[in-house]
């Protein structure tokens, strides 16, 4: 006789809620900086004048408030000229980004991942551990929260938005990223801004058949700065034609980087072909 597997699901019913209502990818533009900062010098040879306060205006911070918690552990609390980054549901995120020299004659690429990703779940999973549901038991879950009242229903999804948000935390603060960084050519980085900015302001969503709104794991972010804005696409799945094919363009990027066999004329060509179906 055959033995049938019972099979177990980690989900929770506050998860269900929030994912169904994530499934819509984000079209952002933002001003560059958040704030402009005025400092003040102290004159400490007249201590005893009222003007000893001497103020400084300068440059204003990045604007990161349209940045994921993870990609701000990928590439902190700045923004580059083009940014890509991966939220798998699976792995660790990854991305890579194009950055300066001090000097700003110069451009390399920086690519990122989280190495730790595995060994930090099973941490969370001990202090947070995740109860599985087979099919059976979900339903009898879904059929008990229906029973809820109102006020019973937002307490439940209260606790478990307050844990779910420990368990982030907690995950962000163990995280490791690993950084290669390459220098490429003025020639490759403007490729690539340029199709960045181009794919960003065409993005538009096509009607969407049901059963495609699920997502299929994993959330990818576009951004670039364009004059004094920051614009951000993120879509959480890959029915985009265009958005499918810019994404593996840079998640081969990403490959060829970590293996150690990074050619930029062999992306060059392809960022020249890259939407020219759409001229003829």
């Amino acid at each position: 006789m055959g033995i049938m597997k019972k099979t177990a699901f980690t989900v929770s019913l506050c998860f269900i809620v929030l994912f169904a209502s994530a499934q819509h990818f984000r079209k952002i533009i933002e001003n560059k900086y958040s704030i402009r900062r005025t400092l003040f010098k102290i004159d400490t040879t007249r201590q005893h004048d009222a003007s000893v306060l001497h103020a400084t205006s300068v440059e204003g911070v990045d604007n990161i408030e349209s940045k994921s918690p993870l990609e701000k552990v990928l590439f902190g609390n700045t923004n580059a000229k083009i940014e890509f980054v991966v939220e798998p549901s699976f792995e660790g995120a990854y991305g890579i980004r194009v950055i300066k020299d001090s000097s700003e004659t110069s451009s390399s690429l920086e690519v990122k991942r989280i190495i730790n990703w595995k060994e930090v779940e099973k941490q969370m999973q001990k202090a947070f551990p995740v109860k599985g549901y087979t099919i059976q038991e979900l339903n009898a879950k879904i059929a008990e929260r229906e029973k809820m009242s109102e006020e019973e229903r937002e307490l439940s999804i209260l606790k478990s938005r307050i844990r779910n948000e420990k368990r982030e935390k907690e995950s962000l603060k163990r995280y490791q990223v690993h950084t290669f960084i390459i220098p490429i050519s003025d020639l490759f980085a403007e490729k690539l801004y340029a199709k960045f900015v181009s794919f960003i302001d065409d993005f538009k969503a096509k009607e969407l058949e049901p059963n495609l709104l699920m997502g299929d794991g994993e959330t990818t972010v576009f951004r670039c700065i364009v004059d004094q804005e920051i614009w951000t696409l993120s879509i959480p799945f890959k029915t985009e034609e265009k958005a499918r094919e810019l994404s593996d363009l840079c998640k081969q990027i990403v490959e060829d980087a970590e293996a150690g066999r990074f050619d930029e004329s062999k992306y060059i060509g392809r960022l020249e072909d890259y939407g020219q179906e759409d001229c003829n």
